[in-house]
């Protein structure tokens, strides 16, 4: 992964004149898929680091600096591209061009009116919003028809050196041209450009036709000529890095991670041994919740003040609400309403929604339900497409039978409801509000509100029936 050569002093500081927004500014995302290393079927730009698809992540540090519009530059387009993206992004299909500057040439008439263009890569995911609107501000504060970010590299094979004369730009120098003289040179183009969208278009017209994957360094050499070119470097060289395969891949999310712990705990979020702690690039965690060792929050995740998460807990695109408190459990795709507990060893499956205060005994698991208020699930229950009401204690052991092989069934438990350890409730079935069962009860056909069923399968309990252990006396 690159970084500042030790000892390398830049040939000037970096101004910090960034732009406030980039309003009125069109981006170029090239995400040509030029690259085998990977060895996979997924395209390289699609590929996860912090658990977002690197074209999303170089797409929302664009979203995040304002810039008006976001094209996508695709050898091939597809729906996990579109998808992968967002709805606001144009994705552009390149496919017959000849290396990026063909490729950028495309996107002339897609790109509008908007007088500057910003060009990057889409496998670029840790670039900056900082570094987008200082290129940006570069640009427009020197009135050069071309900017391009430069980097210090301690290792800078592969990537094109920068050539300079009294410390001004001459030109890119690619790997293979180089002299020995220039081997060591740790200055390299980094692949970002800033451009005047006339001169861009106009000048891309004139290039002689190059298939290499860098193409768009021969602009420089066009602005060089005409006067008009700026290089800035980046304050941070891994910014730039480029990901081409799985080691780097590997690398490049350590370090997105390692980022997204330092802002949670500056943001006032407990991270307990963060090592062990990963959480997504899209995922939200608000103030004075702490997060216990082991504990994974992965997508879109939203948790919320206060909460106590772990260890050892799994948090997939789950909502969670002030005050909760989760033990070691995996819970996906659902809703936790402030001050509910649950687990340890439970599971919430995606489509389920929990009150406030709700509680969830250890080896309890939810899927597809909506349960109401101050409700109780004992552990090793089972609650499966059900609607449940606000102050229901479900009995230790208790399930909805809601599968009859065929189809899955709805169970709706009233408010109120007391069900007594063991009870099996067979859907499609209803119990009424305040309605109680006998432990053990298998519940077949509809309770009325206020009655106890008893008994396999459940009746409603006459004022003669001696009590059954486990169930309410009168």
């Amino acid at each position: 992964m690159t970084t500042r050569t030790p000892g390398a002093q830049p040939l000037s500081s970096p101004k910090t004149n960034a732009v406030t927004s980039l309003a009125g500014w069109t981006a170029l995302v090239l995400a040509n898929d030029d690259s085998l290393a990977m060895q996979s079927a997924t395209p390289t730009v699609l590929h996860e680091v912090a658990g977002v698809p690197m074209v999303r992540l170089v797409c929302d540090s664009l979203r995040e600096a304002g810039c008006a519009r976001i094209i996508v530059l695709a050898g091939t387009s597809s729906d996990a591209l579109a998808s992968a993206v967002g709805d606001d992004v144009e994705i552009l299909d390149t496919q017959g061009a000849a290396g990026s500057a063909s490729a950028t040439s495309k996107a002339r008439e897609a790109a509008g009116a908007h007088r500057n263009i910003l060009i990057l890569r889409a496998d670029m995911p840790l670039i900056s919003t900082r570094t987008l609107r200082e290129l940006a501000g570069r640009h427009l504060g020197e009135s050069r028809v071309l900017t391009f970010l430069t980097a210090y590299l301690t290792d800078p094979h592969g990537f094109g050196r920068i050539q300079r004369r009294n410390g001004l730009v001459q030109g890119i120098v690619r790997e293979r041209d180089l002299t020995a003289a220039m081997r060591g040179q740790p200055e390299v183009n980094a692949g970002l450009y800033a451009a005047d969208a006339q001169w861009l278009w106009d000048t891309l017209a004139t290039l002689e036709p190059n298939a290499s994957a860098d193409s768009l360094g021969d602009l420089v050499a066009h602005a060089v000529a005409r006067g008009g070119v700026e290089a800035y470097q980046v304050t941070e060289a891994i910014e730039v890095a480029q990901v081409g395969d799985r080691l780097q891949l590997s690398q490049a999310d350590r370090i997105l991670r390692d980022r997204i712990r330092e802002r949670l705990m500056r943001d006032g979020v407990t991270l307990m041994d963060p090592e062990t702690i990963y959480v997504d690039a899209g995922a939200t965690i608000a103030a004075d919740t702490v997060l216990l060792p082991g504990t994974h929050v992965i997508g879109a995740t939203s948790i919320g003040a206060g909460c106590r998460i772990g260890p050892n807990a799994v948090l997939r695109d789950m909502t969670i609400g002030d005050r909760c408190e989760i033990g070691g459990s995996t819970l996906e795709g659902s809703t936790l309403a402030e001050g509910v507990t649950v687990g340890p060893y439970c599971h919430i499956r995606p489509g389920s929604t929990l009150g406030r205060d709700v509680h969830l005994g250890n080896y309890a698991e939810v899927k597809a339900s909506r349960i109401g208020e101050r409700t109780a699930v004992g552990h090793f229950s089972y609650i499966g497409d059900a609607e449940v009401g606000a102050d229901v204690n479900v009995g230790a052991g208790s399930i909805t039978a809601n599968y009859d092989g065929i189809t899955k069934h709805r169970t709706v438990i009233g408010d109120g409801v007391h069900l007594g350890s063991d009870t099996v409730m067979v859907a499609p079935v209803t119990l009424g509000r305040g309605a109680r069962t006998g432990a053990g009860a298998v519940v077949v056909d509809d309770v009325p509100e206020g009655a106890t069923v008893i008994g396999v399968p459940a009746r409603v309990r006459r004022t003669d029936d001696p009590p059954s252990e486990g169930s309410p006396s009168t």
